[in-house]
């Protein structure tokens, strides 16, 4: 049996018939993270790491997902997606992080970054094999006791490889902030619009 659509006449034509198509040309995708890991890069000794050097932590099943700058520690949370479109049709992202695991005594600032690379794997990722933070492509500021706000990465999505994926690093400018992974089952989301 076959099924028939039936469409009303427009009572208009042309620039009424256009305009309510390109009302909804725009889409909206939202996807959770595909994998995340912290990576430590410290100097100092990381006792549950192999050789009990910090840069060879692997950190990709964590429940928990860390930043910090000062002191002999710089760390920073990495984050893969892998893109529903095309990075060329892409208008806006953001990126939306789970609440942090404790609230921020102070205000801080996160910093995004992209990754070189989204070729990494969560099982044996560590600071000597993770890709290189390329550009800054955000900053935020966070008021003491609250949590981060959905934050633009558009850039990075546009610069997604021609298979979808691409990764960010969430670093601060200075202090430490913790937030749950995707392991924790609450993964960062990226909301993206469509031109």
């Amino acid at each position: 049996m076959a099924i028939v659509a039936i469409l009303a006449p427009s009572r208009a034509v042309g620039d009424d018939v256009v305009s309510s198509l390109l009302a909804t040309s725009g889409q909206r995708y939202d996807r959770p993270a595909t994998k995340d890991s912290t990576i430590m890069r410290s100097t100092v000794s990381c006792t549950n790491c192999t050789n009990n050097n910090c840069y060879e932590c692997t950190l990709g099943h964590d429940q928990k997902l860390v930043a910090n700058t000062g002191g002999l520690a710089f760390v920073q949370a990495l984050i893969g997606f892998k893109m529903p479109v095309s990075g060329s049709s892409v208008s806006s992202c953001t990126i939306q992080i789970p609440a942090f695991t404790t609230p921020l005594q102070y205000p801080i600032t996160v910093q995004f970054f992209t990754a070189a690379s989204s070729n990494w794997n969560e099982d044996t990722i560590t600071a000597n094999n993770a890709p290189a933070p390329g550009a800054l492509i955000n900053s935020v500021d966070v008021p003491a006791y609250n949590n981060l706000a959905a934050s633009d990465i558009t850039a990075a999505c546009q610069s997604a490889g021609s298979d979808g994926k691409f990764s960010v690093y969430l670093g601060a400018q200075f202090g430490h902030f913790e937030f749950w992974s995707k392991d924790s089952g609450n993964p960062a989301i990226i909301h993206i619009t469509t031109d």
